[in-house]
C-alpha cells in the first residue's frame, strides 16, 4: 500500500510539473509576442520618450515584461506623475500615464518655475503672461532647481490647502502668496496691493472668511475715495487688525 501511495504521489507531482512547464512554454511562446504598444494620457510627453524610458519594443514576450520596473522607469520623467502598465491579451501592452500639470508659478532669478500641486518643477519660462495660476514667492530660494525637483514642498502644501479653501472670487482677488521660511507662515497680497498677514494654517476657516471681508472693505474704501488698505493682520484670534494708508 505504501509503495502504491508513493507511486501515486510521484505521478501526481510529475503531472503538476508537466502542466506548469506547459503553461510556462505556452505563455512565453510567440503567441504572446508584443505586436502593439498603446500609450494613453500623454499630452506633453511624446510616445518616443515613453518607449525609450520603458525599454520595450514589439517582438518581446508579453508576460516577460516586469510591469513594476517599467512603470518606475517611465516615472522618472519630470512630467510623469504616475504610470500604470497592463497586458491586453494576446499581443498588446497598454501604458497609461498621468502627467503633471502646472498649478502655480514661482519667480526664480531671471525665469519663472512652473510647478505642479506637489511643488515639482516641470518647466521653466523666460517670460510669463498667463495669470490664471497662483503666483508664489519665497523668502529663501533653493540655490539651484532642476526639472523634476520638488521646490519647498512644505510651502506648496500649505498654500495648496489655503487655495483649496478659498472661493473663486477670493482667488481672483489675490495677486501673490508669499512664504516666510523662518516661521513657516504666509503673507498674501491682493490685486489692489493690500498686504494680508495670514500666518499659519491655524483657524483656517475663520481666516478664509476674513479674506472675503478684505475684498469688501477694499471696495467700500474705493467707493468713498479713500486710499487702499496698507495691511490687514488676521494671524490672531479675534477681529482683524486693519491699517489704512495715510
Amino acid at each position: 500500500m505504501k509503495n502504491k501511495s508513493r507511486s501515486r504521489g510521484f505521478k501526481t507531482s510529475l503531472l503538476i510539473l508537466i502542466v506548469l512547464i506547459s503553461v510556462y512554454l505556452f505563455l512565453h511562446s510567440s503567441i504572446f509576442n508584443i505586436t502593439q504598444i498603446n500609450i494613453s494620457g500623454n499630452e506633453k510627453v511624446s510616445r518616443e520618450e515613453v518607449l525609450a524610458l520603458a525599454g520595450i519594443s514589439p517582438g518581446e514576450k508579453l508576460f516577460a515584461v516586469d510591469k513594476s520596473i517599467v512603470a518606475k522607469s517611465i516615472g522618472v520623467h519630470p512630467l510623469v506623475k504616475s504610470c500604470s502598465i497592463a497586458r491586453r491579451l494576446p499581443h498588446t501592452l497598454a501604458i497609461t500615464l498621468v502627467e503633471r500639470k502646472v498649478w502655480a508659478i514661482i519667480p526664480y532669478e531671471e525665469s519663472f518655475l512652473c510647478i505642479d500641486n506637489e511643488g515639482i518643477c516641470i518647466d521653466k519660462l523666460s517670460n510669463f503672461t498667463d495669470y490664471k495660476y497662483p503666483i508664489i514667492t519665497l523668502d529663501q530660494k533653493p540655490p539651484r532647481v532642476n526639472y523634476g525637483q520638488a521646490v519647498e514642498p512644505e510651502a506648496i502644501k500649505m498654500i495648496g490647502q489655503v487655495w483649496q479653501a478659498m472661493s473663486e472670487s477670493s482667488r481672483q482677488n489675490i495677486s501673490e502668496f508669499h512664504y516666510v521660511n523662518k516661521d513657516n507662515s504666509l503673507i498674501l497680497y491682493t490685486i489692489n496691493g493690500t498686504e494680508i498677514r495670514f500666518g499659519n494654517l491655524e483657524r483656517l476657516a475663520e481666516k478664509i472668511d476674513n479674506l472675503a471681508q478684505v475684498t469688501k472693505i477694499e471696495s467700500d474704501l474705493e467707493k468713498e475715495g479713500k486710499d487702499v488698505l496698507e495691511y490687514v493682520d488676521i494671524r490672531f484670534k479675534g477681529q482683524p487688525v486693519i491699517k489704512t494708508k495715510t
